[in-house]
């Protein structure tokens, strides 16, 4: 964890080896913004290919390449270019929509905080301004407005006697006070009375909020139950399409039975 007067920042740190490939998995399936170090020395790697595919596959929007140990590449702009030239044609080809490349010397601190006086090739945003400056898209799996209840909150204090609230993190899409919606399974209706986040309401929560909601009715409402807008109600079916990173040494088994999370 750290902060600047501009934002505040959590990092999940991946390994870039080859068999710790779970771990980027883990990592990118909750980030805003994926990093991607580079070594100028061996330019682009078999994990660069992977880590960028990761990111890609678990729709993180933007990507920011750092081009590093620029140092003990003599400051090279043909090194830093046909680097470039190379992660922007696998940026391409997998669809990223928002891509930033920087050479830097992480040990030096060369377009880290300040801009390099050794690299002039390079006139954009240093690391610091640019990861503090970019902006997020927090429209990711937004189809519709989805809510998985965590926990029921009932507050101890007998001045809040009567508040209900339930508990979870937005998995998609917006809502907003007054929204209707409808519980699943019991396919109940009602209507969003407010917003809450520790001591301040809110209007809306967007996906990626952890907030608390509560409703106009008193309906029953439990751990696991999903709220969701009542024009944006999910399909259900017994076949779903989808793709799965298998972490497990023990091979998937087929025909066997699995858990499966949105």
């Amino acid at each position: 964890y750290f902060a600047t007067p501009e934002r505040k920042f959590i990092i999940a740190d991946t390994p870039g080896h080859i068999q710790y490939t779970r771990n980027m998995v883990t990592g990118a399936s909750t980030a805003d913004l994926a990093v991607i170090l580079v070594d100028a020395r061996n330019g682009v790697l078999e994990q660069t290919v992977r880590h960028t595919f990761i990111a890609g596959l678990l729709d993180i929007r933007h990507i920011i390449f750092c081009i590093n140990k620029m140092d003990m590449a003599g400051y090279s702009e043909e090194v830093y270019m046909k680097i470039k030239e190379e992660l922007a044609a696998l940026s391409l080809k997998l669809g990223i929509e928002d891509v930033h490349y920087i050479p830097i010397s992480a040990k030096y601190g060369d377009n880290v905080v300040l801009p390099s006086v050794n690299m002039r090739l390079y006139e954009g945003k240093t690391f610091l301004r640019l990861i503090e400056t970019i902006e997020i898209k927090k429209d990711k799996n937004s189809n519709g407005a989805r809510f998985p209840v965590q926990a029921v909150i009932r507050p101890l204090s007998q001045v809040h006697h009567d508040y209900r609230g339930y508990a979870g993190r937005v998995a998609g899409g917006v809502f907003r006070k007054g929204d209707p919606v409808t519980i699943l399974p019991s396919m109940i209706k009602s209507s969003i009375s407010g917003i809450d986040t520790m001591e301040t309401r809110h209007s809306k929560a967007i996906n990626g909020d952890s907030v608390t909601i509560t409703l106009e009715d008193q309906v029953d409402v439990s751990r696991g139950n999903l709220i969701v807008k009542e024009n944006e109600m999910p399909e259900s079916g017994q076949d779903i399409s989808l793709m799965t990173c298998w972490f497990n040494e023990v091979p998937l088994k087929i025909g066997g039975k699995y858990l499966v999370r949105n």
